[in-house]
C-alpha cells in the first residue's frame, strides 16, 4: 500500500525552513525601508539647498535672508509640487534661512 501524504518530519522541516527565511527576511526588509527613508530625506535636503542657492544667486540675497516655500518652489525639480511632498515618516523638512542648511528633525 502506497500512501501519498507527507510525514510529520517532512512538515516540520518545511515549517522550520520557512521560519528561518522569515527570521532573516523580515528584519532586512524593515531596515531597508528605514534606510530608504533616511536617504530620501538627505536627497530632499540637497534639493532644497540647491533651490535656495539658485534663488539667492538670482535675486542677490545675502546669508541670513529668510526663505519661503513660494520663493524656491520653481527651482525644485523631481516632481515635488508642495512642501508637504517633502514630509517623510511624519516629519516635515525645515527650510532655514540662506546660509543655514535645511533639515529634518531626525537628521539633526
Amino acid at each position: 500500500m502506497i500512501k501519498n501524504a507527507f510525514t510529520l518530519i517532512e512538515i516540520l522541516i518545511v515549517v522550520t525552513i520557512i521560519g528561518l527565511i522569515a527570521a532573516v527576511g523580515i528584519p532586512s526588509f524593515i531596515n531597508s525601508r528605514q534606510g530608504a527613508e533616511l536617504e530620501m530625506m538627505r536627497v530632499n535636503v540637497s534639493n532644497i539647498e540647491a533651490a535656495k542657492d539658485q534663488w539667492s544667486i538670482l535675486y542677490n540675497k545675502a546669508p541670513g535672508t529668510s526663505v519661503n516655500w513660494s520663493d524656491i518652489e520653481d527651482y525644485i525639480g523631481g516632481g515635488i509640487n508642495e512642501q508637504s511632498d517633502l514630509d517623510i515618516g511624519g516629519e516635515s523638512i525645515t527650510i532655514n534661512p540662506i546660509g543655514t542648511r535645511a533639515s529634518y528633525p531626525s537628521l539633526l
